[in-house]
């Protein structure tokens, strides 16, 4: 879970106030990537595979820690690691796919020391949600997020922090026009990473039936507007306006809890729904509570905060989310994903192809299109990769 700093109590109150958080960071911060990969453990010492409990994860991260790394704990029993930040030029991707696998093979080889097996799916089939909720780290605003998510959202969704793990890939766009541009191809390319990526090993909470769909992906439509296709891209048609609506999302994204006035946190209800927009009554309406309320915005490209080497924000990131953690996910997902969604002679091959499956590139138009790729792919029904994608430009025909 991203942290936030509680202290900036600037008010904003309109588009306007927020927008200063989206201008173009530093040049030394754009033109970035990285990779982080989320990697569930069992052990299975006792028979049975069982989700480490949160001591034993806190161990682990700790000896990590020590080796110089910078692992991080999902809620229970998934272990994340962060790629050094490099520019997604092949020479570069090259060094960095050298460097994932050194380094995804230094905290495997951590966990097996410790007793654990890294698993190759994205969730892992034996374990419930109960099992997860009483292996939880213990973090407040994890302990209060779960809590309020119990009451506010459909039972799965819970399953989506608890037992699902990704690989994200995230950009740092020069401004916002650029930040559109990528998620243009971003978008466009989510459902090839659901696909090409899918390590489900086709049971879930272990239940004896097979399912035909890509659940990680399905779990977020919980979330209504704040979770998969972001509405603020799909009625953009240029940075600003992606950017505007997106903090109009933000402004109104149910949050799972705020902060007050002295930076203790109180957790949404079904009775007592919070959105940014309506802590504004209270004088809550500050820019730690706008910065909170935009990490519980889930969309498959995510916008977040950038971040420099002491913690610092120092603009915005985005963070492409279609591909599910494994064993070869990372490095399938890091060379899409930098091949395609930055500038450059790729991406124009991309952009060429995309018009002959029908898109124009222009999400107000493309929209049906984006959501019926996404639609195809997430309920597969054991066709994988043999869905429908866009459309023939002439005929209009599904293709």
């Amino acid at each position: 879970m991203t942290d936030v700093q509680t202290n900036k109590t600037r008010l904003i109150a309109s588009i306007d106030d927020a927008r200063a958080l989206y201008a173009p960071p530093p040049a030394a911060f754009t033109g970035k990537m990285g990779v982080e990969v989320e990697m569930p453990l069992i052990d299975a010492r006792r028979g049975k595979p069982e989700v480490p409990t949160a001591a034993e994860m806190e161990k682990l991260q700790a000896a990590l820690r020590k080796k110089g790394f910078d692992a991080q704990l999902e809620p229970a029993g998934v272990l994340e690691y962060a790629s050094p930040a490099t520019t997604p030029d092949a020479p570069a991707v090259s060094r960095l796919i050298s460097v994932l696998r050194d380094e995804l093979a230094t905290f495997t080889k951590s966990a097996e020391d410790t007793g654990f097996t890294r698993v190759p799916f994205s969730i892992v089939p034996t374990t419930t949600e109960q099992d997860a909720l009483d292996k939880i780290v213990s973090r407040p605003r994890l302990q209060v997020s779960i809590g309020a998510m119990k009451e506010i959202f459909p039972s799965d969704t819970l399953r989506l922090p608890l037992l699902t793990s990704a690989v994200q890939v995230s950009f740092s766009p020069k401004d916002e026009n650029e930040m559109f541009d990528m998620a243009r191809r971003a978008y466009a390319l989510t459902p090839l990473l659901m696909a090409a990526c899918n390590s489900l090993s086709g049971y879930v909470v272990n239940e004896d039936e097979k399912i035909g769909t890509l659940p990680r992906a399905k779990y977020y439509q919980g979330y209504g507007r704040a979770g998969g296709l972001s509405e603020a891209f799909l009625k953009a048609t240029n940075g600003k306006e992606f950017i505007e609506n997106h903090i109009r999302e933000v402004f109104d994204a149910p949050m799972h809890f705020a902060y007050d006035k002295d930076g203790n946190l109180f957790p949404a209800s079904k009775a007592k729904p919070i959105t940014f927009a309506g802590l504004a009554a209270a004088g809550l309406n500050t820019q730690s509570n706008y910065e909170l309320a935009e990490t519980f915005l889930y969309n498959d490209i995510k916008i977040c905060n950038l971040r420099d080497d002491a913690g610092n924000v120092v603009g915005k990131r985005m963070e492409v989310r279609g591909a599910d953690s494994g064993i070869d996910q990372p490095v399938m997902a890091a060379l899409l994903s930098a091949a395609i969604v930055p500038a450059g002679p790729q991406a124009k091959a991309f952009d060429a192809l995309l018009k002959d499956y029908g898109f124009t590139g222009n999400p107000v138009v493309d929209a049906p299109l984006y959501k019926s790729a996404r639609e195809a792919v997430v309920n597969h029904g054991g066709k994988f990769m043999d869905v429908d994608f866009g459309k023939d430009p002439q005929t209009g025909a599904a293709r």
